[in-house]
């Protein structure tokens, strides 16, 4: 017992200690970041502009796929990922969640439909790199069971979700 205790508490510490912490956007290490993060055309990609106030995490502990990652929750949720370099850092992708509306039925319960963007000029989620990749979750039968989406087949709907 006293070893499930020990391996309880190690991996809660873990845990923490890798886990983004709470930033406010205005923080300087965050600012330098979205400064890297500005060379990206993500409007001219479908991506929505980064918001001025938002829910800000940092992750800044290096992993093999990327050094710094910021998670930015406001009417969409959005990770954009950094590789460091002698001179701060370099944006190297961004992926952005929008939800939709209806709800559907899982396994894992159920959930809201939701339209994700991806877009890495290095692989950090696993997606083809150098192209914007658009995947749909959900029922709606216009984007259900389609394996390439393009920004023309998904903008009306982001139209109707209110993006």
């Amino acid at each position: 017992m006293k070893r499930v205790v020990t391996f309880v508490a190690l991996v809660v510490l873990a845990g923490c200690w890798v886990a983004p912490r709470k930033v406010a956007m205005d923080d300087p290490q965050v600012q330098l970041l979205l400064k890297a993060a500005a060379s990206f055309d993500r409007t001219s990609y479908g991506f929505t502009p980064i918001p001025k106030t938002a829910d800000v995490r940092l992750e800044s502990r290096p992993t093999s796929r990327y050094d710094a990652m910021l998670h930015i929750y406001s009417k969409t949720s959005r990770t954009i990922a950094f590789r460091k370099t002698s001179n701060g850092y370099r944006w190297i992708g961004d992926q952005e969640i929008f939800q939709g509306p209806k709800e559907y039925k899982t396994v894992d319960g159920t959930l809201r439909e939701q339209l994700t963007f991806t877009y890495e000029v290095e692989s950090v989620s696993g997606f083809p790199t150098n192209r914007l990749n658009i995947a749909y979750s959900g029922e709606d039968s216009r984007l259900a069971n389609r394996s390439s989406l393009a920004l023309a087949d998904v903008k009306p709907i982001l139209k109707e979700w209110g993006y």
